[in-house]
């Protein structure tokens, strides 16, 4: 290095450095991430495949079930339209969560050495995060209720639309989820901890089987577990009833708790590296 880059360093302020816009934000870091998480075949195949695969093996064979005393051939509302729209939920949970833990494998590859280097704020670097689970989970949620649409399990158009937008919400809290993780573990254990968990809740949600046919100790538990609120949200959109007054509440907790312990785990995880 020359006597003269040594003087233009030394001519460097450290303290008179503008801190970024936003944070950090920008259109073109989050489009950046989004080009990086869509070119990770198993995370597109499996938001893809797995929805699907769910509603024709689950959905399908309960088309012809009514949910009330009115047959579905005389406009009766099929059970498999709850079933079609829990599974367009956990598609959305499955596609945000993994993409959240992608980072573990960001951290493998030290991109949160690079990460430290910048001026970039955690909270940004969640959210960007969050984005791109939107982005994927809501491709989750529109597979699912299209393919539903062909195979013939309708619902009012209302509340269809509805119902798709309260279940890609469920990406928000999901992803902060998924990043909690990735940053926790390490990237061989991430997805290994969150293969059972994600099941278990849903279960404990309902989105898997009706609360109302548990005991009434699971269906008070249930309440207060994290799939709950969206599950009940969209549920009740979808055929057309009013949702528990809790279930709002339900999933706005959640989602600060999960996005506030992915705040956490980042700035442990940058502050060893």
């Amino acid at each position: 290095m020359t006597t003269a880059t040594l003087g233009r360093l030394d001519a460097i302020d450290p303290a008179a450095r503008r801190a970024p816009r936003y944070g950090g934000f920008s259109w073109t870091f989050l489009s950046v991430e989004l080009k990086r998480l869509f070119r990770n075949s198993s995370v597109v195949i499996f938001t893809l495949i797995f929805p699907v695969a769910m509603l024709i093996m689950v959905g399908l064979p309960n088309k012809n079930v009514p949910i009330s005393d009115v047959p579905v051939a005389q406009g009766g509302m099929s059970a498999a339209v709850p079933i079609m729209i829990s599974m367009a939920v956990y598609g959305a949970m499955v596609a945000s969560t993994m993409t959240g833990v992608t980072v573990a494998a960001e951290r493998t590859q030290g991109w949160s050495r690079q990460l430290r280097l910048t001026p970039l704020n955690p909270v940004v670097y969640i959210l960007v995060k969050v984005l791109c689970g939107l982005v994927l989970g809501g491709i989750a949620v529109l597979i699912t209720l299209i393919l539903g649409s062909a195979l013939g399990i309708t619902a009012p158009v209302g509340n269809l639309v509805l119902a798709g937008l309260l279940a890609w919400l469920s990406s928000l809290m999901m992803t902060s989820l998924g990043l909690a993780v990735g940053y926790a573990f390490p990237a061989q254990n991430a997805m290994r901890y969150l293969g059972p968990i994600l099941p278990i809740l849903s279960f404990m949600g309902g989105l898997f089987f009706p609360l109302a046919l548990m005991p009434d100790g699971v269906q008070i538990a249930a309440k207060f577990t994290p799939v709950w609120g969206i599950a009940n949200l969209s549920q009740s959109a979808i055929i057309g009833t009013a949702p528990d007054v809790w279930a709002i509440p339900n999933l706005v907790v959640w989602f600060l708790l999960f996005t506030g312990f992915a705040v956490l785990m980042f700035r442990r995880d940058t502050k060893r590296v």
